[in-house]
């Protein structure tokens, strides 16, 4: 399944969301894409990771 949104964890506490997505949606040519963004400032992710390797985005997380 190439879609966009994999998983989105939110930590309340210190306001952080972690992202994980495919970029771009439906491409079997994506890749994997591991946002960390805090107060919801999607335009200035604090952290930021590309692969298309699964087994390499799992370790990142």
């Amino acid at each position: 399944m190439f879609t966009d949104s994999l998983l989105q964890l939110y930590h309340e506490q210190s306001s952080l969301t972690l992202d994980l997505g495919w970029r771009p949606d439906i491409s079997p040519e994506g890749k994997y894409l591991v946002l960390m963004v805090k107060n919801n400032d999607w335009g200035n992710p604090i952290k930021e990771f590309s692969s298309d390797e699964y087994k390499k985005v799992i370790a990142y997380i």
